[in-house]
């Protein structure tokens, strides 16, 4: 009986402190972290925070928005949690924001219609390059610049995509799992991996405020990470943490 009332009272506990906090998409359509089918948003984002609401009690809403912009309401004050990011990558904002542990790595290649021989940025150099407004790659964005790459910018790795099969742009850089995603789920995709720009650790990203949740979701992504569950969720989607 007495063990009865003690898990009594921790779902009381659990659920009395559950609160609900919102979580920066890009677009919905960022496969496979997160995308629409048939109007149900999937993906390796929505599976992860779906296993957390579980185990903290919390609810967690997804709100779609252009990268550009959605840096700027995390700025305001009205986004709570941006996941997979690595700390470089938001370093010129306004609020920085706090971090989780590192849970899995990101990988940016650049990718083309066919592969050329390029071995470093250095051939990529007066050829027009795609990027998402707004992402940011590190040592890589030096050669973006007047007599070295030509770089345009794009809402969506979805429309870089659609620029390098019309012809628009000969190279582009995508998130590695995003360009497997493609590979697996169109087989006459015609674009193949051409150089690896970085490959960085990621963690989630909170409004400075959320010290408590940060340390709370801490917890939860190292049992995830230790039993398998994140593995388990990036398999499902053909790639890996």
């Amino acid at each position: 009986m007495l063990r009865l009332l003690v898990f009594i009272g921790f779902l009381y506990v659990n659920t009395s402190y559950a609160e609900s906090y919102t979580v920066l998409s890009y677009h919905g359509a960022n496969p496979p972290y997160s995308y629409f089918e048939d109007d149900i948003m999937k993906g390796i984002f929505p599976d992860i925070f779906a296993r957390i609401s579980e185990l903290s009690g919390h609810q967690f809403t997804f709100v779609t928005f252009s990268v550009a912009r959605g840096l700027r309401l995390f700025d305001q004050g009205q986004v709570d949690i941006e996941p997979g990011i690595n700390p470089i990558w938001r370093s010129h904002t306004k609020v920085p924001g706090i971090y989780s542990e590192f849970y899995a790595s990101s990988r940016e290649i650049v990718v083309a219609s066919q592969y050329r021989q390029e071995r470093t940025p250095l051939d990529l150099y007066h050829k027009v390059l795609g990027v998402v407004r707004g992402y940011r790659y590190g040592e890589f964005e030096q050669h973006f610049a007047p007599g070295k790459i030509v770089k345009v910018d794009s809402r969506s790795e979805v429309e870089l995509l659609a620029q390098i099969e019309h012809g628009n742009i000969d190279y582009a850089i995508l998130g590695e799992a995003s360009a497997l995603f493609y590979i697996n789920k169109n087989k006459r995709t015609s674009f193949k991996p051409v150089l690896l720009v970085s490959d960085l650790p990621v963690a989630m990203r909170f409004q400075p405020h959320l010290s408590v949740l940060r340390s709370e979701l801490n917890k939860i992504l190292i049992d995830m990470k230790q039993r398998g569950e994140i593995d388990t969720i990036y398999a499902k989607y053909g790639t890996k943490p």
